[in-house]
Parts: C-alpha cells; sequence; structure tokens
C-alpha cells in the first residue's frame, strides 16, 4: 500500500481531489511513479532503432552470401529456397518496428506488446528456415540471429520498470473504468427520478382532470334537465313494462289454439286438408305472431280458421274440436279492437319518449363526462405502476452507486498509501 513512499513523499500526493478532476490526479501520480521512465525509455528507444536498422542490414549479406562448399545437393536446395523466405520474414519485421516518440508507460507498454509478439511470430515462422539456412550460411545467420537476440534483451530493459509495477498500473487502470461506472450511476440516477417527476406531474394532472369532471358530474346531476332526464327514463321503462305485460297476455289469451292451428298446417302441407290462401295466411299470421296479427283483421282471420273447424270434423276429436270452437269463440267476443288500441297507444307514447330524450343534450355531455373520468382513471394505474418501477431502480441503483463510490476511494488509497478524500460533486 505504500509503494509511493519510495517514489516521493505522501505529502505530496494531494489528500483530496474533486471527482472531475480525477484524471489529472491519476497522470499526476503516473508522472511520478514512473519519472525515471521517460529518461531509460528514449535511450533504449534509440538502441531499438539501431537494432532493427542493422536487422534491415543483416539480409543483403545474408542474401548474397555464397553457400558452403561440398554440401549436398538437396540440403543446398532446401538453405536457398529457405534464406528467402528468411529474408522476406525478416524485411517485415523491420517494417512493422515503428518506434514512438512518447514515453509515458501506456505508450512503452503498448509498444512493447506489439512488438514482442511480431518478434515471435516472425521466430515461429523461421524455426525451421534457420536450420537450413545456418547449415549453409553460418556466419551471416549468426549475425542475424545476434541482432535478434539483442532486440529481444533491449524490449526487456525497456519492460522492466514497468514489470516490477504491473500491479500497482493494474490499480491505476482501474480507476478510470469505476470512475465511468459510477457518472454511468449518477446519469440513470438523474434519469430515473426525471422519469419519476415527468410521471407524478401526469398523475396530478389525471386527478385534478378526475376530480374536475367528478364536481360537472354532480352539478349536471342537481340540473333541472337532469331531473327531467330521469323522469322520461322512469316513464319510459313504466311504459316498456306496460307494454310488454299487454303483449304477454296478448300471447296468453291465443296459447289454447296454438296447438290446434299447428295440426290444422301440418295437414294442410301434408295434404290431408287443403286451405286457401287467406285461410293460410290467417293461420300462419296468428302462430308466427298473435301480437303482429292484431295489426291485420284478427276477426275476419278467427272467423275464417272457426269454420274451417267447424266444416270438417276430421280435422280435430271431438273434445279438443269443442273446446277449441270455443276458444275462439271466445276471442271473438274478446274487445281486440281495444287491445290492438291500447298496444298502439303504448307504441307511440314510447316512441314520444324517446323521441324527447334524444333530443336532450345533457345525456352526452354526461357520458362525455363519464368517458374522461374513466379514461383518466385508466391512465393512473399505468402511470403509478411506472413510478414504482422506477423508484425501485433508483434504489438498487443508488446501492450500486454507493458501492462504487468505496471501491474507487479503496483504489485511491491503494494507489497514494493514504487516504483520499473524493468531492463527489458531480456537474
Amino acid at each position: 500500500m505504500k509503494w509511493l513512499s519510495s517514489i516521493f513523499g505522501k505529502d505530496e500526493i494531494p489528500s483530496t481531489v474533486a471527482f472531475d478532476g480525477l484524471d489529472a490526479w491519476l497522470e499526476q501520480v503516473s508522472n511520478s511513479l514512473f519519472r525515471s521512465l521517460s529518461a531509460t525509455a528514449d535511450k533504449l528507444y534509440r538502441e531499438i532503432e539501431d537494432v532493427r536498422d542493422r536487422l534491415k542490414q543483416d539480409t543483403t549479406p545474408l542474401q548474397d552470401a555464397e553457400p558452403v562448399e561440398n554440401m549436398p545437393a538437396n540440403l543446398t536446395k532446401l538453405g536457398l529456397i529457405n534464406r528467402d523466405k528468411m529474408v522476406k520474414q525478416l524485411n517485415m519485421l523491420t517494417e512493422k518496428i515503428s518506434v514512438p516518440t512518447q514515453t509515458d508507460y501506456k505508450t512503452v507498454l503498448a509498444f512493447y506488446k506489439l512488438t514482442s509478439a511480431n518478434i515471435e511470430s516472425t521466430l515461429g515462422k523461421s524455426s525451421k528456415s534457420v536450420y537450413y539456412v545456418r547449415s549453409l550460411f553460418p556466419d551471416a545467420v549468426k549475425v542475424v540471429v545476434a541482432d535478434l537476440k539483442r532486440l529481444k534483451t533491449v524490449l526487456n530493459l525497456l519492460i522492466t520498470p514497468i514489470r516490477e509495477k504491473e500491479h500497482h498500473i493494474m490499480k491505476l487502470e482501474e480507476v478510470p473504468g469505476i470512475v465511468q461506472t459510477i457518472k454511468d450511476l449518477k446519469s440513470g440516477i438523474e434519469k430515473e427520478k426525471a422519469n419519476v417527476r415527468d410521471q407524478e406531474e401526469d398523475c396530478f394532472v389525471f386527478k385534478s382532470k378526475i376530480e374536475t369532471e367528478g364536481v360537472r358530474l354532480r352539478q349536471l346531476e342537481e340540473d333541472a334537465e337532469w331531473i327531467r332526464l330521469k323522469e322520461l327514463e322512469t316513464e319510459l321503462a313504466l311504459l316498456e313494462a306496460d307494454l310488454n305485460v299487454l303483449e304477454s297476455d296478448v300471447r296468453k289469451l291465443f296459447a289454447p289454439i296454438k296447438k290446434p292451428l299447428n295440426l290444422l298446417k301440418k295437414q294442410d302441407e301434408s295434404g290431408r286438408h287443403t286451405l286457401t290462401t287467406e285461410e293460410r295466411k290467417a293461420v300462419s299470421s296468428i302462430l308466427s305472431s298473435p301480437i303482429q296479427a292484431l295489426d291485420g283483421d284478427i276477426k275476419d282471420s278467427l272467423i275464417a280458421i272457426k269454420k274451417i273447424i267447424d266444416s270438417d270434423t276430421a280435422i280435430l276429436k271431438d273434445r279438443k274440436r269443442d273446446s277449441t270452437l270455443k276458444w275462439l269463440d271466445h276471442l271473438l267476443n274478446a274487445d281486440l279492437a281495444t287491445v290492438k288500441g291500447k298496444r298502439e297507444l303504448f307504441q307511440s307514447r314510447i316512441k314520444e319518449t324517446k323521441g324527447k330524450l334524444a333530443d336532450m343534450t345533457i345525456l352526452e355531455n354526461k357520458e362525455a363526462i363519464e368517458q374522461a373520468i374513466a379514461s383518466a382513471k385508466g391512465q393512473l394505474p399505468r402511470l403509478e405502476e411506472g413510478i414504482d418501477r422506477s423508484k425501485r431502480r433508483i434504489v438498487t441503483q443508488e446501492e450500486e452507486l454507493i458501492a462504487k463510490k468505496q471501491l474507487l476511494l479503496d483504489a485511491l488509497e491503494e494507489i497514494a498509501g493514504k487516504k483520499i478524500d473524493v468531492e463527489f460533486d458531480f456537474k
């Protein structure tokens, strides 16, 4: 934890740093940590350039060298082929070695990794070539190998100061990631809080609308026109109930002749008894709807049906025939015209009442207000659920933010070897 003590005193490291000033603080610590790296790197850079240039020059004597005498023909052939490959690979390697001008540890580390990888790749591809080429051109290959070894040695010297502080570098490079996570969390929290504010404002608007429309609805229901509307609705309900009772009574009145008429209809359809067109129409009309039959000449229809049954004893059995004829007489003596008139009166009054109701705009106003209230109430659960979700996310993110702040403080303390206070004054 106190690894910087040997580089500079603790007092040189600011004990307090603004969150937005951490980049500058880290750069200051980094410069202090690697203050001797710059001079060392400059010197080693120059030597690497020299070795690279020698390697470029090494390819010419290798390419021009004469093979050792008295070598087997097949070995000579392989050696010459592999020499060309080796020269090509060395040229590619030297072209890839681009020595940087900056000497900070990040640049040095990146240069080392790239150059080392290129050397290893070249040596891997040249391993077999070196065996054959060395057999034919031992002196030229010896120079090339010596320069490659020197290049690796200088690279190792270049990276040594950094390797000694790998753990500290890891901590230095860990901080920017923590800082960015803190910024992202803070941004996410602010976004969720803005979300909550917006949704709470929407909730307030809808609740206000529900209250306002509720007042309008209550005022509407106290209005004289509303009272008149309810009176008309009650009147309509009573008229429709009276009409239903009347029509039910009519159906009951004609119920006793329903079966005989069905039998008569079947006999007509089977050909056992043939009805005239008018008779058939009278039977069908009453069977279909006695209520609708009242609108026609119901009395003539009943007389025609009675005449059919009375004239043909085969249509119904005696007992059924007598009861049917008796009920037909009852129907003929009944005041069906009065029943018809009552029905028409009920229908007329129902139509008139519905017309009055249709002309009243207060009902449309009430429906519009109720729809507005229902719509506003329908929006509230969605908004309230959204607010709850956002608040839960805020709690989670704030807990994570606290943990990340502590992680940052721990990392800075390990870097500085002392407690560092960070002013988290987010902008």
